[in-house]
């Protein structure tokens, strides 16, 4: 049987369309993997012990960098606001892949001790790891970091002993791998990150906290989980994660603007704001990193609350905290 000129065209067409597809994975599984070419910054560890100890309290307090780099085991004491060993965590399980939370200590073999100073800096504000290959977008809210909250912390990670613990790991499904290829690119200072920011309890330096150092926007706002793109307006919150201690669940991210029917906080006095992150961990597996968060000075949380308050509010109704499972959700 002779195929005619529409059987011919049709053939063409269903070649094409299985052959571009295919041949867009290939080239993601080759393309994912490449050097991503971004700057390195400019900073350098001291030994300061003024330096080091404000690099202690961001790593222990509002960067948050123990409530990820910490073993589960370790878990109980940290939300107690105890410091507990930076040798590494069980990571994050996304969509696309699975990343380990790795050994934060100058150990040479699983930690930082062959990592340079620029390395772990551009890991920080730009998401291109020791490798020189983009990582997902977990911590693109430190790209802003000022300078010298930036060698705080280099200081402090460098000051600690030694310990063996996490390796750096990325388990990358094939979905992670068209993502990295095509869609993820590195993330970048929105303008130039100062050289030092005096800490007071202003709403402007509150809004440093808010987005850079404790990076609430990052949770407080709607994501997409396969690209990192927001898609809710910042601090409006609707980020589901997943409750481990009632499957079938998520925690919500609630609404952190002064809108007054739907923000969560609107009607919270300052005092009141403050004594709620004093108390820490109240509900089990809540995904806030209270542990951290109740170590921040008082002057840093109430800049906090000024400058969410600031805030022009949005009406965004994302139901109870913990609420049935639908979509995406992170953890």
């Amino acid at each position: 049987m002779r195929i005619g000129n529409v059987g011919r065209v049709l053939l063409v067409v269903v070649g094409v369309l299985v052959a571009v597809p295919a041949i867009a994975v290939v080239v993601a599984l080759v393309r994912y993997d490449r050097a991503r070419s971004v700057p390195m910054p400019d900073v350098h560890a001291v030994t300061d012990p003024a330096v080091i100890a404000r690099g202690r309290y961001l790593v222990y307090g509002p960067a948050r960098c123990a409530d990820c780099h910490t073993p589960d085991d370790a878990r109980p004491q940290l939300f107690k606001g105890e410091e507990v060993p930076l040798t590494g965590g069980p990571g994050e399980h996304t969509y696309i892949g699975t990343w380990s939370a790795p050994n934060l200590t100058p150990d040479p073999v699983t930690g930082l001790g062959r990592v340079s100073d620029g390395e772990i800096a551009r890991m920080l504000r730009y998401g291109v790891n020791r490798r020189g290959r983009i990582a997902p977008p977990f911590m693109d809210s430190y790209a802003n970091l000022a300078d010298d909250d930036l060698v705080a912390i280099l200081s402090y990670l460098r000051s600690i002993p030694s310990e063996t613990g996490t390796p750096p790991d990325a388990r990358i499904n094939l979905l992670g791998k068209i993502t990295l290829a095509y869609f993820l690119d590195p993330y970048a200072p929105t303008k130039t990150p100062p050289v030092h920011l005096a800490p007071d309890a202003s709403a402007a330096y509150g809004s440093y906290i808010a987005n850079t150092l404790a990076g609430c926007r990052t949770c407080h706002t709607a994501r997409n989980l396969e690209t990192g793109a927001y898609t809710s307006p910042p601090f409006s919150g609707g980020l589901a994660f997943h409750s481990r201690l009632h499957p079938g669940q998520v925690y919500v991210s609630p609404n952190l603007t002064p809108d007054p029917a739907t923000g969560h906080i609107t009607a919270w006095p300052e005092d009141g704001f403050v004594a709620r992150f004093r108390a820490g961990l109240l509900i089990p597996d809540s995904p806030m990193p209270w542990g951290s968060f109740r170590r921040m000075s008082d002057d840093d949380l109430r800049a906090v609350y000024r400058y969410l308050q600031s805030l022009a509010p949005v009406h965004h109704d994302v139901g109870p905290v913990l609420q049935a499972e639908h979509g995406q959700a992170a953890g």
